[in-house]
């Protein structure tokens, strides 16, 4: 938000006179500044949105999307309204920022610690969640065929998003899916994750083992179809 405070100050101070602007600063000043917030915007949304496809697949967010579309709209706008003259003497500049503005977010983001660290000094004894909604045929005949090629759904008692997991199978299919608890003794000070957790190297909860890959996230039944090779027509076919 600040990010685009300054984009909207600066952008209507630069169309003014000298003076007749708010704040004294020079117009050659402002556009540096202007473009290197619009670059920094663009190469953070960029970030953000190769976080978003790679480590939570299947996973959206609108806000990064209209942020992302936002930032790289002002950003060519910003570019056209320079010209080109202009960009190329800021070129340089633009790629330190850039650079400057990747350095800092991935730092950031390897810094955050992992779930198993993050718990370590909290204590939850394990306790087995209760799954209310019944399953239809098309969930039942889905979890048989998953476990069928071997699928596995990795979770934690704790994480509310593997609790919609199954909530999406439903009770009676939940019972038929190949679910493995990564805290299956609780959680306190010291815990590790399972071994057969560590082995597949989850990045987030839940997960899906289904043909060697492991994809991170909750996934609708008709997504789980496709990535598992089963179309929903065969499934309705079964019922």
């Amino acid at each position: 938000m600040l990010a685009y405070g300054i984009v909207a100050i600066l952008g209507q101070q630069l169309q003014l006179g000298p003076q007749k602007r708010a704040f004294d600063i020079e117009k050659a000043d402002g556009e540096i500044i202007l473009i290197g917030t619009t670059t920094s915007m663009a190469v953070a949304s960029a970030y953000f949105l190769y976080i978003l496809n790679t480590e939570f697949v299947g996973e959206t967010c609108l806000y990064c999307l209209v942020s992302a579309t936002l930032s790289f709209s002002l950003f060519f706008i910003t570019l056209r309204n320079f010209g080109l003259q202009k960009i190329q003497k800021m070129l340089g500049s633009q790629l330190c920022i850039a650079s400057l503005v990747i350095i800092a977010l991935s730092a950031s983001y390897t810094a955050v610690q992992p779930v198993s660290s993050s718990l370590a000094e909290t204590e939850m004894p394990y306790v087995e969640t209760e799954i209310t909604k019944e399953s239809s045929p098309l969930a039942l005949s889905l979890a048989r065929h998953l476990r069928s090629i071997g699928a596995k759904l990795y979770g934690a008692f704790w994480c509310s998003h593997c609790v919609d997991q199954k909530q999406m199978f439903g009770r009676e299919a939940a019972k038929l899916l190949d679910y493995i608890e990564c805290y299956p003794d609780g959680v306190r000070e010291g815990t590790e994750m399972a071994k057969a957790c560590y082995d597949v190297e989850l990045k987030g909860f839940p997960s899906w083992e289904i043909n060697d890959h492991v994809l991170t996230g909750r996934k609708k039944l008709p997504e789980l179809a496709r990535l598992s090779g089963l179309k929903l027509e065969d499934l309705s076919q079964e019922n």
